[in-house]
């Protein structure tokens, strides 16, 4: 029951006594609805960072939209549907402003949100998260749901950790309890059942320093699943110019060797951002760095100048770190 009884108490304390039987209806048929079409992501996990998330259905043939991640690096990606069979999954493409990323599964999937449906809300709308939070669930269980009221759209400041979080566009902020792992990449919904949005990473607000609970607009996940997102940051705008971080891996196995630091530039931007010898690279602007081939032909797609993220695992810690390409000499 979990979740489900938080809820059904909460409609039943709002409604009159006589009105107690339709007043959670609503309620109960959007969970079914929403637990048919969200499903359950796991990867790779390193240091503290969980591998696992949650998934949004958004097609018949197997697409599913889920939150950036470690956890996409694994080389056994893989699916849980609602009814408990799993498939390896693959990653489509990423988003690094929305911090979100498209994947694939061989199977049907005829239960999905249409993220052409506009979900027309307001501040001050019930709203239902649906979620794999703390893996509560592994097969065909149900997942967790929480229930809240949508706050307002805005752009955010937040970070994660001690360092500024690269997410660049509007959020939806509601008061529903999600910013917890294995909840992203999850499904806020509206009382009748339409798509607000997905449920985002686990943030703080730099306002604050509270956890921040916050979703991507359903119509900004449209416009990345068709292809419609403005360029990433990763484009390069002076061909002439390459970049370099000031990081130089070790020569295991070639651009099939995992992406370890074997000696870090004096006076660059690796050097000046706190970066070390034996630092695995994980991630760089939002991508997933699996090994030392990903590395490279990141690194040679960043822009000279235009700071980006890196993320390295550190003995069994992950470090974020901000630093800024320079021209290769």
């Amino acid at each position: 029951m979990r979740c489900h009884f938080v809820i059904l108490l909460l409609s039943l304390i709002a409604a009159p006594q006589g009105d107690a039987a339709d007043s959670d209806a609503p309620f109960a048929r959007t969970i079914e609805l929403a637990q048919r079409r969200t499903v359950k992501v796991f990867g790779a996990g390193i240091g503290r960072a969980a591998g696992y998330a949650s998934g949004i259905i958004i097609a018949a043939d197997g697409q599913i939209v889920t939150a950036q991640g470690v956890f996409l690096a694994a080389d056994n990606l893989r699916v849980t549907l609602p009814d408990g069979s799993v498939h390896p999954a693959s990653v489509v493409r990423r988003s690094s402003d929305l911090q979100a990323a498209l994947l694939k599964i061989d199977a049907p999937t005829p239960e999905y949100f249409d993220l052409s449906q506009s979900p027309g809300v307001e501040p001050g709308d019930w709203i239902l998260a649906v979620s794999n939070a703390f893996k509560v669930a592994d097969r065909d269980e149900p997942l967790s749901v929480n229930i809240g009221a949508l706050a307002l759209r805005m752009p955010i400041d937040a970070r994660r950790g001690f360092h500024e979080f690269p997410y660049h566009a509007d959020a939806f902020i509601y008061d529903a309890i999600t910013s917890n792992p294995g909840a992203e990449g999850g499904a806020v919904v509206t009382a009748d059942g339409k798509l607000v949005g997905m449920i985002g990473r686990v943030i703080e607000s730099k306002s604050s320093g509270t956890r921040l609970n916050y979703a991507v607009p359903v119509d900004l996940l449209a416009k990345f699943v068709a292809g419609e997102e403005s360029p990433p940051m990763a484009v390069v705008s002076n061909a002439a110019a390459k970049a370099d971080l000031g990081i130089r891996l070790f020569a295991l196995g070639g651009r099939k060797g995992p992406a370890y630091i074997d000696r870090v530039v004096a006076g660059g931007p690796a050097a000046s951002a706190g970066l070390k010898t034996d630092d695995l690279v994980v991630t760089i602007a939002g991508q997933v760095v699996r090994d030392a081939g990903d590395f490279r032909r990141i690194v040679e797609s960043l822009e000279v100048g235009k700071e980006v993220t890196i993320e390295v695992k550190r003995k069994t810690d992950l470090v974020s770190l901000r630093l800024t390409p320079v021209a290769e000499k």
